[in-house]
């Protein structure tokens, strides 16, 4: 079996690298373009990185302990956006590394540390989470706040993003210059490092002083009243009963008014209850028990409450008037920092909990299709399979807690939520100045997509709002940072969901493919289990290869052998694909659509260019889901497909 493995990885990783050196061959134009402005978002997801241009390809196979793939470089008018990818391997980036990044600020060889052809003012080691600043004749030790560090994910991956602010002293070289033009070198860990560039002398880039425009603001209001709001807080050693801090938790629980609120850190014995008596009146409200210093507060009565492992505990309340079920409720505080093994146990043992309730084993039954929404304080700053362990089911220590099982009611994994700041494109939760770790995403919400439907979701972070904002929510500037380490993180309900299902057959080799349902999912491997692993590649302007998903847009993907596959989801109605100038890949929605019906207000599409792929390119007169076509464009611009009549 063993050899029969290593063949199959084999041809995956020839199939990856053969498409590689042909992106290199065909798509040159992508590694020369060094400046450019985006509206990039640091929360660990990458989507936004997919329209940017590669600035450097790293040899296959020449790594040490880590072997880089490719690097990516941007700018908005605050931060330096970095984005890295290694080859087959997972690394955690804040820690169990050697990697450093240097940074050539002002250009010049002749001063700073002379490393790789460059003469670097700055020396981060990730792993070590400290730097140095070389400034004229100083060497000065800067940490994670000196440079406004921000990277995601938290755990392991084979890609990051990071951020650096372009007003640090080190960019700025202590305020003596505005960035205009930096190199950059990384080198990776070990006796025999890998390095980015290959050749000495760094990759330049210069700052793009395109303005990019501010996110649009997410205000804090429901967009619906009868949308059910769920609020997660960390309110770090007991901070609703701390005198001092509790004025800063009321105005933000009034700003907020949730209607579903799990607390971490509540540990005292308190009246909790009569306290949101007080700040929101006129609301019966339910606590549950204490665990671990876990509690549910709920507008909803609690039909059933229990400690269902070491560091998590459940509540079934009464929603059905408002979701047309009663919502499974999971509040969770695992193990923080260095704990793996502990937080591997307690997500197991969670995982074992769940799938017993789903099979009728335990204190009740989860009845099939009862809302499942899991939210708290994770702590993930390790080994990502803590998280897949939560989402897919996939049970480490099944000798312990049991088989595997796909949680949500649909057979497929739980759905991460990532929100951003209200205000700014950040999705961190946790932020402590003064530590030597980054801000980052510790708090999570995970939902059984095929039966919920989020609105609006949100983190609130009071330092990136401005005045007129703050007095409008009668908030205080520091707020969220002086009350916990962590903020709030908002996800409005809106309605339980019908599913949808959409048969696509799949012939052996590339296909053109697209999504043809939202609410699952986007990862390629759960959209499309059997397609070939490191195959789907997007394109802007050049092929860039990505892992999940996205409505609207088009992919090419390899399967081993033909196929039909059959995706359940929620249905897309209507989509807006965003085109460039020249070849687009694009996809439809959950219906068929003819292409005289596309709503193209700027006349973008040059009639009789759109193609799909079945062994050869085929003009295409309907879209069907599931499906990407090519689409050339006479410009950019934006045009819309809907079913709705």
């Amino acid at each position: 079996m063993s050899s029969v493995v290593n063949n199959l990885v084999n041809e995956k990783n020839l199939m990856k690298i053969n498409f590689y050196i042909y992106l290199i061959i065909l798509c040159h134009s992508f590694i020369f373009s060094q400046r450019v402005s985006a509206p990039i978002m640091i929360d660990g997801l990458f989507n936004d990185w997919t329209a940017i241009n590669i600035a450097n390809i790293d040899e296959l196979g020449d790594g040490g302990e880590e072997d880089f793939e490719y690097l990516k470089i941007a700018n908005d008018n605050s931060f330096l956006f970095i984005f890295l990818e290694f080859q087959f391997d997972e690394v955690l980036m804040q820690d169990w590394n050697d990697i450093h990044l240097y940074i050539d600020a002002d250009g010049n060889s002749e001063t700073g540390n002379p490393i790789h052809g460059i003469g670097a003012e700055l020396d981060w080691c990730f792993g070590c989470k400290s730097g140095q600043f070389y400034i004229v004749d100083e060497i000065i030790e800067i940490y994670q706040n000196d440079l406004t560090l921000r990277i995601a994910p938290t755990i392991t991956d084979e890609r990051f993003e990071i951020a650096i602010s372009r007003s640090s002293a080190i960019l700025t070289m202590d305020g003596t210059q505005e960035p205009t033009t930096i190199k950059i070198v990384v080198q990776g860990s070990g006796d025999d490092p890998d390095i980015l560039p290959d050749e000495p002398g760094g990759i330049e880039y210069e700052f793009d002083p395109t303005p990019v425009p501010s996110p649009e603001i997410i205000t804090l209001e429901k967009n619906e009243i009868e949308h059910v709001r769920i609020l997660s807080y960390n309110v770090w050693s007991d901070g609703l009963f701390n005198s001092e801090r509790q004025p800063r938790f009321e105005r933000i629980i009034k700003a907020l008014e949730p209607d579903i609120m799990g607390f971490q850190e509540a540990y005292d014995d308190n009246d909790i209850e009569a306290l949101f008596e007080d700040w929101l009146p006129g609301v019966n409200w339910h606590v549950s028990s204490e665990w671990n210093g876990n509690y549910v507060v709920s507008r909803y009565p609690i039909l059933y409450q229990g400690n269902h492992s070491w560091r998590s505990m459940g509540v079934l309340l009464d929603t059905e008037e408002d979701l047309g079920a009663p919502l499974f409720f999971i509040n969770s505080h695992f193990s923080c920092c260095g704990a793996n093994e502990n937080r591997q146990e307690q997500v197991d043992e969670l995982m074992g909990v769940i799938r017993d309730l789903k099979d009728s084993v335990g204190p009740f039954t989860l009845e099939s299709g009862t809302p499942i929404v899991h939210v708290g304080d994770f702590n993930f700053v390790g080994y990502r399979q803590q998280l897949t362990t939560l989402t897919d089911g996939d049970i480490v220590d099944e000798a312990s807690y049991g088989i595997d099982f796909l949680p949500d009611w649909d057979d497929s994994h739980l759905t991460d939520l990532f929100s951003r700041h209200t205000h700014i494109r950040m999705g961190y939760t946790w932020r402590k100045d003064n530590s030597e770790w980054n801000p980052g995403k510790l708090d999570y919400i995970l939902y059984t997509d095929s039966v919920l439907e989020p609105a609006k979701h949100f983190v609130l972070n009071t330092l990136a709002m401005s005045e007129e904002d703050l007095s409008f929510y009668n908030l205080d500037l520091e707020d969220t940072k002086k009350a916990s380490d962590h903020l709030p993180r908002i996800m409005d309900i809106s309605t339980t969901l019908a599913d949808t299902s959409v048969s696509i057959h799949m012939s052996t080799g590339w296909n053109l493919v697209g999504l043809p349902v939202q609410g699952l999912n986007p990862n390629y491997l759960s959209v499309f289990p059997e397609a070939t692993e490191g195959t789907l590649y997007s394109f802007t302007n050049s092929y860039q290869s990505v892992f999940e998903l996205t409505a609207g847009e088009g992919y090419w993907l390899h399967f081993m052998q033909e196929g039909e596959t059959l995706i359940t989801g929620n249905p897309i109605d209507e989509v807006t694909i965003y085109l460039e100038g020249g070849w687009n890949l694009i996809s439809g929605t959950t219906s068929s659509i003819q292409v005289s019906d596309i709503d193209d207000p700027e006349e973008l599409i040059i009639p009789g260019t759109i193609y799909t792929f079945d062994g050869v390119y085929v003009n295409s007169s309907f879209l069907e889901p599931g499906k990407a076509y090519w689409l050339y464009s006479n410009g950019s611009g934006a045009l819309s497909l809907s079913n709705l009549e």
